[in-house]
């Protein structure tokens, strides 16, 4: 049997010499190979550096599929900064360029629009005179436009400046004598299943239903309508026709001809009620500023678990390719996030080979998980993705120009007068 030798001391001497040398080394490479893992794969380069204290602006160039994303970040922390939403032309029926939006609000005088992106979901086209209809929340300076209907997809901001991210729901009704009244809709189209809508003066002029149907006039009420509301009312019109002329003193409540007769023998000329709205959770009640979007793409800083599963199902997934399952295609794109510190605004190019081809949703999420965002919504995206700042188009919108779009999410900061 063969014996193993001993080590001299001078061996042992070397050995620990070797292994001081070799394993902070190793230890080294071990913390720079995780680093590098919990980064994002790109190259940023910081713009308008000086605009304000408390926002960063950058152009992020993902290397992993050629992509160009553009990023505003805004410190929470920071007063004189602000998160605010806006409507095209300042009603629902029309639509506007972000830019637009953004110079109208600034031209007001107490605050600067510097960050300027396109907002939610909503009918496009004219759509029989619906062309501007916003499909989910929209509250812009305590006034409730839209309610809630992807109830997970809303981001809301508190008077005192508090983030709030859905679940919201909308609860609202009309008392007319004994009968009580559930409203599922406001500012919206029958034709997106609602039975029962209130239609604001921030509607436009009329309610451009079809003539069937049923429409009460509503005056002598408060203005506007929030999301915390109660108010007196009467009956002053009483019609079995659809596309009536809104008040400016009052609303209409119309409902669909499914309904029509369950509620005619309980509306008469002159009757008073009650008209009752809230929102829920309570908290929501105190939103000043809200946008509602398509799909909550982060909760509690991991990615959607749907997007996850459709990604990793994918049998081949191909670079900037288009399909028709929307959260697969790669598109252009516009997000917000935010977590504790800061809120995250995200515009992606696309559609333009050899500069930016899109992102899938699934990709988009783990950037955002990757840039610090604990939360994030899906916001409108393809040809209405834009990216303004301090009143310049940054971005390359995928239609070669600016579009006009429903509504906008703008980052303000206080006048210095």
């Amino acid at each position: 049997m063969t014996k193993t030798p001993k080590r001299t001391d001078r061996e042992d001497h070397s050995l620990q010499r070797l292994t001081k040398v070799i394993y902070p080394f190793l230890i080294f490479c071990f913390f720079i190979n995780i680093c590098g893992a919990a980064q994002a794969v790109g190259k940023r380069t910081d713009l308008f550096q000086d605009l304000h204290s408390g926002l960063d602006i950058y152009r992020y160039d993902w290397d992993v599929e050629q992509c160009a994303l553009y990023v505003a970040e805004m410190d929470r922390s920071n007063q004189r900064l602000h998160f605010e939403t806006a409507i095209a032309g300042d009603q629902i029926l029309g639509k506007e360029t972000v830019r637009s939006m953004a110079h109208r609000r600034s031209r007001q005088g107490d605050r600067r629009v510097l960050i300027a992106i396109n907002g939610g979901f909503g009918v496009l086209g004219d759509m029989r005179g619906y062309g501007g209809v916003l499909e989910n929340l929209h509250i812009q300076n305590g006034e409730l436009m839209t309610q809630p209907t992807d109830l997970e997809a809303c981001f809301g901001v508190t008077d005192k400046g508090e983030f709030l991210i859905g679940p919201v729901q909308m609860k609202a009704t009309v008392t007319i004598g004994d009968g009580i009244f559930p409203i599922e809709c406001i500012n919206q189209r029958r034709q997106d299943g609602c039975k029962s809508i209130l239609y604001t003066p921030r509607m436009g002029y009329s309610t451009h239903t079809n003539r069937r149907g049923l429409e009460v006039t509503l005056t002598e009420l408060k203005l506007p309508i929030t999301g915390s509301y109660e108010s007196q009312l009467i009956v002053s019109e009483f019609q079995e026709v659809g596309n009536n002329p809104i008040p400016k003193n009052g609303v209409i409540l119309s409902f669909h001809q499914r309904v029509k007769k369950e509620f005619v023998s309980q509306f008469s000329k002159a009757q008073r009620g009650r008209l009752e709205i809230s929102l829920q959770p309570p908290i929501w009640n105190d939103v000043v500023h809200a946008i509602g979007g398509r799909m909550r793409l982060v909760k509690n800083g991991k990615v959607n678990e749907t997007l996850e599963k459709m990604h990793h199902d994918e049998k081949k997934h191909t670079p900037g390719k288009r399909t028709p399952v929307l959260a697969l295609s790669h598109e252009p794109r516009t997000v917000l996030g935010y977590n504790d510190q800061k809120l995250i605004l995200i515009v992606v190019d696309g559609r333009q080979p050899g500069y930016s081809t899109g992102m899938s949703l699934y990709e988009l999420s783990t950037i955002l998980v990757e840039l610090g965002a604990t939360e994030a919504i899906n916001l409108d995206g393809g040809s209405s993705s834009t990216f303004i700042v301090d009143g310049k188009v940054v971005n390359r919108p995928s239609g070669q120009q600016e579009r006009d779009v429903l509504s906008a999410v703008f980052i303000t900061a206080d006048s210095e007068n």
